[in-house]
């Protein structure tokens, strides 16, 4: 089930405390997840997947969504997913460009690819992981989890 909301441009951080559920077993999603937290920390909480598997099924989510589509709930109990989930968390993290994103034909672009990239994500090379995050991916990969397959997660 996937539960979209409208997310408008109006300032660059959002002070309202977000949950971002993400897959710690994939290491683009989990360093983005640890890079958000440290824009944001009061605002920004991270929960993996596994460990609140029983909030996101009970809000209707299943675990192979969960797992694949970015999930996050915002302070008044709303559900984000999808592009519109990454929208609320770049705004939240107060990255300088995030109200790009919402820009029409930006917004239409996003919310076409994100779906492919979200299902195709561990097969995007380390090597372009670690030219975009740099030496956080190495943080991550210290425990090994980063290299977990798909299919093992």
């Amino acid at each position: 089930m996937t539960i979209q909301t409208q997310l408008s441009p109006e300032s660059d951080q959002n002070n309202s405390p977000i949950t971002m559920y993400y897959d710690d077993a994939c290491v683009l999603c989990s360093t983005e997840a640890h890079n958000m937290q440290l824009r944001n920390p009061k605002g920004i909480q991270l929960i993996s997947v596994n460990e609140g598997m029983d909030k996101l099924e009970t809000a209707g989510f299943s675990r192979i969504d969960a797992m694949t589509y970015l999930c996050v709930q915002d302070a008044e109990g709303n559900w984000h997913t999808h592009m519109d989930a990454v929208r609320l968390l770049y705004k939240t993290g107060g990255v300088a460009w995030a109200s790009l994103l919402a820009l029409p034909i930006v917004k239409q672009l996003g919310d076409f690819a994100y779906p492919y990239v979200a299902r195709n994500r561990y097969r995007i090379p380390n090597w372009i992981i670690k030219m975009v995050y740099g030496k956080a991916v190495m943080q991550d990969c210290q425990n090994g989890v980063c290299q977990m397959a798909p299919d093992k997660r």
